[in-house]
């Protein structure tokens, strides 16, 4: 990636980034990279969920799969393509946190960097992400640029731009969309299915019967073991158990001492935008 000094350009960072990268350092250094602004998906998130929770609500003719992982998109629509009506028809975080950076900058190119490589698959489906980096590709970017491992330079902004959110900080770790989803009104927890990991997401898929994966209602599922910190595009540093805990660690970083900063995402900043999505 070439970053042009006419052009403005946003990078939309996915949370699992703090399994492997220092917190708030990446955010000095993407600025110091070329990015004028740095946003979290998570607000995103918080969207996707909105939207899954109506959709679980009002809709109970089938077991919905959760729809975030393109890997698993790509699996149903090559393998299962019965099932492509039970993928929950919203968009992903990146999706979703696309839609709403193009309303509050309009002007921005949309980059995602996440651990990720089949959501450049996503990107061209869906086209509102300009582009799409793996964190592995990012490190590249760094080191063609010259960028250094830390940054303490004044010049450089220490938290994301708005919007973001912290609850749904914890994403990208297995069972992080349920978790997030605020279902207790809704849905029992025996009504869904948190599972991870090829193997285990075929044995699932293979089970459908007439639309239902036995008595539950709800599947969030995964490709990567462990989640999205478990990412083919992830240089891992360290081992997938201190991953969860950094993820965790940095949510309730947030929880405690950044609510205040008015970077918070709300609903009213994210009306009037359609967050459903066809497959």
């Amino acid at each position: 990636m070439v970053f042009d000094n006419k052009k403005k350009y946003l990078c939309m960072l996915a949370p699992s980034f703090v399994s492997v990268y220092d917190y708030p350092n990446l955010i000095y250094r993407l600025r110091a990279l070329g990015f004028d602004k740095v946003v979290e998906v998570t607000f995103g998130a918080k969207m996707t969920n909105i939207n899954y929770y109506e959709i679980l609500k009002n809709q109970t003719d089938r077991t919905w799969i959760a729809s975030p992982c393109p890997t698993l998109v790509n699996i149903v629509k090559v393998k299962y393509p019965h099932l492509i009506p039970n993928l929950v028809p919203v968009h992903s975080p990146m999706g979703s946190m696309a839609l709403i950076a193009k309303v509050h900058f309009p002007e921005h190119i949309r980059v995602f960097v996440g651990p990720c490589f089949t959501k450049k698959l996503e990107a061209e489906e869906i086209k509102s992400v300009d582009e799409v980096l793996t964190f592995k590709e990012l490190d590249t970017i760094f080191k063609e640029n010259n960028i250094p491992e830390q940054i303490t330079d004044s010049r450089y902004h220490l938290t994301f731009d708005k919007l973001y959110n912290d609850y749904t900080k914890v994403y990208p770790l297995s069972g992080g969309l349920s978790s997030t989803l605020q279902y207790n009104k809704i849905l029992n927890k025996k009504d869904i299915l948190v599972t991870d990991g090829m193997q285990n997401i075929l044995k699932v898929l293979d089970g459908f019967k007439d639309g239902f994966y036995k008595n539950y209602k709800f599947l969030d599922i995964l490709s990567c073991e462990g989640g999205c910190i478990n990412g083919p595009g992830i240089e891992y540093i360290y081992p997938i158990k201190e991953r969860i805990k950094r993820v965790k660690k940095y949510r309730n970083f947030a929880s405690r001492y950044e609510k205040d900063l008015g970077k918070s995402g709300k609903k009213i900043d994210a009306q009037g935008i359609d967050f459903s999505r066809k497959f």
